[in-house]
């Protein structure tokens, strides 16, 4: 046994389960873990490739077509982040939010307050806020405003700041669990926008799962419900190609990564093991002019920054 063989037997274990994740990704309908595994369709199309060249060299044709056929399953989920047109804005104005998650436990405070102070940004929003961080934005000498966000005492809240003082603002609540989440309102060529900023819970139970689709489920309710273009930005804790997540993209909303390529927010650092779970969607009447994924401040996320314009027709 030569190191050739030893190459297509790793290679064929490794396409292998590529296979069964892609068929475990079609029954994502019937269990929370099938979901979850189907939040890594570009990793398998990337390690995928890696097995069909151990295969091909070992000349393992039939296992070799299998794990293709995966492979291009895959491939078709991912495509349109590389292939879709982006519509052209409209005027002149922009609006640039910038999202993070910054961590409850993050030991690095300061960084998360220079990242804000150092952001040129119409509009911040940050989630997993502790009331240390809260006090050390509060005593910074920042160019923004705090518009809404959790009480200070909340052990773990989320934030909203804005440049412009016109920037108005509620705390609202999402889902069964009543999740907290914030409600903003400015404008763009001078017609109204709001913005619905949230954090879903983790997915790492059934129940849990759950919640977090109970809580998109009832950001999408506002979006049907809207009167104005309608942008929708934070943690969502799922992927493009979570259930609950094409749910919200199939009411009519846009996802801003959407033309742009597949590029990872969660974890911080891990290069091509990163998926994206922190997003901006927004409602047709808008168009993302810029999308950007940014230094995470010592979080375990990366922070997220989008501009956006009245889209043309």
């Amino acid at each position: 046994m030569n190191g050739k063989w030893w190459g297509g037997m790793i290679s064929l274990a490794i396409g292998v389960g590529v296979v069964l994740a892609t068929v475990a990704s079609f029954l994502a309908g019937t269990s929370w873990l099938f979901d979850l595994i189907g939040n890594f369709r570009l990793q398998y199309v990337l390690i995928g490739v890696i097995a069909l060249g151990g295969l091909a060299w070992n000349r393992l044709w039939i296992p070799f077509g299998v794990v293709l056929l995966a492979v291009l399953i895959n491939l078709a989920s991912v495509a349109p982040y590389f292939t879709d047109s982006v519509t052209a804005p409209a005027g002149e104005d922009r609006l640039t939010i910038v999202h993070l998650n910054t961590q409850a436990d993050n030991p690095h405070k300061d960084e998360v307050v220079d990242f804000v102070k150092n952001s040129q940004a119409d509009i911040i929003l940050l989630a997993e806020v502790t009331p240390v961080l809260l006090d050390r934005l509060e005593e910074a000498d920042l160019p923004y405003e705090l518009v809404a966000g959790t009480p200070p005492t909340t052990r773990i809240g989320i934030l909203a700041l804005a440049r412009d003082a016109s920037v108005t603002g509620q705390l609202t609540n999402l889902g069964r669990t009543e999740v907290p989440g914030v409600v903003l309102r400015t404008q763009l060529e001078g017609r109204p926008v709001e913005i619905l900023g949230f954090h879903t819970t983790s997915p790492s139970a059934e129940g849990r799962a759950s919640d977090r689709d109970d809580q998109m489920a009832a950001a999408g309710a506002r979006v049907v419900d809207r009167d104005t273009p309608m942008i929708l930005v934070g943690d969502f804790n799922a992927t493009p190609w979570t259930g609950a997540f094409r749910e919200l993209v199939d009411i009519g909303l846009v996802d801003s990564q959407r033309g742009r390529g597949v590029a990872g927010s969660w974890p911080a650092g891990w290069g091509p093991l990163m998926i994206p779970i922190d997003h901006l969607l927004h409602t047709p009447e808008l168009t993302t002019t810029a999308f950007a994924f940014g230094p995470s401040a010592g979080s375990d996320h990366r922070s997220l920054a989008v501009t956006l314009a009245l889209a043309g027709s």
